[in-house]
């Protein structure tokens, strides 16, 4: 969501006692299948996730080899209170060491427009400032420490599933290779371009209003690049006059903010529209059509300066293939996509919320603590 994105509150109700003792499918390893599997170990319930991918975390990717702290490739921050992740982990004895830090007031934004740069405060431009950053750490790293160790030895890689029947009295998913999975009930924490494209087939088919959902849902496409420079030129983040529309949006940003580094590093954030340009090139040629972007900003300093590059683009991943649901989509489409249908088929995942909010970590996250107290009740 934007960096923009309003405090909200959520209340775990993960409290309940589970009536359901049967076992479960969870397809997708990304932020809302893991922590689907993990609320179910707490209860003792027999789960088992299958992603189609080498690897855990979905869009909540990082990298740490590109400089001395972690860069998150995928979702990097923290839209809402740190309660979230006490919900998440659902258990008081355990003491969360994550540590966030949110954006000063006098933090300063630049905005670029018809050649000018003009440089004013998070304040002035947006009033109070929500977000947080990781320190030392990023939404991946949170997953990994707190959420992984409990699901990891149940999670089967590079099995991509390509049908789910729940017609009969339990749940058979098929994967690309013909391998049948079979439960009583299945979770689908697959990103929503997935389920768009059809890679998946229901049998029965989705409703009637979950297939039309689907087919008007608009699913941005998104990138995310990080640039290491000698020196630090910019402010705290630099918006354009395209850095939040209907369309998409972009904006540049202190990456290494309230990290305990000396690295300068500047990330660029764009989705929908606003990532276009930049998907459009590869290599060097996008590393040169960012620098000469910067460069009409900051006089030249951008090419002097600069180190490395690394780039993320999320249409690229064969199974995830775009960023998210876009920010301006009717809040009835991530509500019928989170239901479940038959007591057999629920839905986790950033799009799948039931609220009036979507398109974060956190909001997979809540969807995955609603999805299993549905499921168990």
């Amino acid at each position: 969501m934007s960096i923009q994105s309003m405090l909200t509150s959520c209340e775990s109700s993960t409290e309940s006692q589970p009536t359901f003792e049967g076992s479960v499918l969870i397809i997708g390893a990304g932020a809302a299948g893991l922590t689907a599997g993990y609320l179910l170990a707490q209860r003792g319930i027999d789960f088992q996730i299958v992603e189609a991918s080498s690897t855990y975390g979905g869009r909540t990717k990082q990298t740490t080899t590109f400089t001395d702290f972690p860069i998150p490739l995928g979702g990097e921050w923290l839209h809402v209170n740190e309660s979230i992740l006490t919900d998440a982990v659902n258990d008081s004895s355990i003491q969360i060491t994550t540590r966030t830090q949110g954006y000063a007031l006098t933090d300063s934004i630049g905005y670029f427009e018809n050649g000018v740069l003009s440089i004013d405060t998070i304040e002035q431009v947006w009033g109070e400032e929500s977000d947080q950053k990781f320190i030392g750490s990023t939404w991946f790293g949170f997953l990994e420490e707190y959420i992984l160790p409990s699901v990891r030895d149940k999670i089967t890689f590079d099995t991509q599933i390509v049908s789910v029947d729940f017609q009969g009295s339990s749940v058979v998913i098929t994967d690309a290779n013909s391998q049948t999975f079979t439960a009583d009930k299945v979770i689908v924490a697959v990103p929503l371009k997935i389920l768009q494209d059809g890679d998946i087939t229901f049998t029965p088919s989705l409703p009637d209003r979950k297939r039309e959902v689907l087919n008007d849902a608009e699913v941005w496409g998104g990138i995310k690049v990080f640039l290491e420079f000698s020196e630090a030129f910019y402010p705290t983040f630099l918006v354009f006059p395209d850095s939040d529309t209907d369309a998409g949006q972009r904006l540049y940003y202190d990456a290494a903010y309230a990290q305990q580094t000396s690295s300068h590093v500047l990330g660029l954030f764009a989705v929908g529209a606003q990532a276009e340009p930049y998907q459009a090139r590869a290599g060097n040629d996008r590393r040169d059509y960012i620098l000469q972007e910067l460069d009409a900003i900051f006089d030249d300093v951008p090419s002097r300066t600069f180190v490395k590059h690394i780039a993320q683009n999320w249409n690229e991943e064969p199974f995830i293939r775009a960023a998210y649901l876009a920010d301006e989509a009717p809040s009835r489409i991530s509500r019928i996509l989170s239901e479940s249908i038959d007591d057999k088929v629920y839905f986790a995942g950033d799009a799948y919320t039931q609220e009036d909010d979507w398109s974060s970590v956190h909001t997979a996250l809540r969807s995955a603590i609603d999805a299993v107290d549905e499921l168990i009740r």
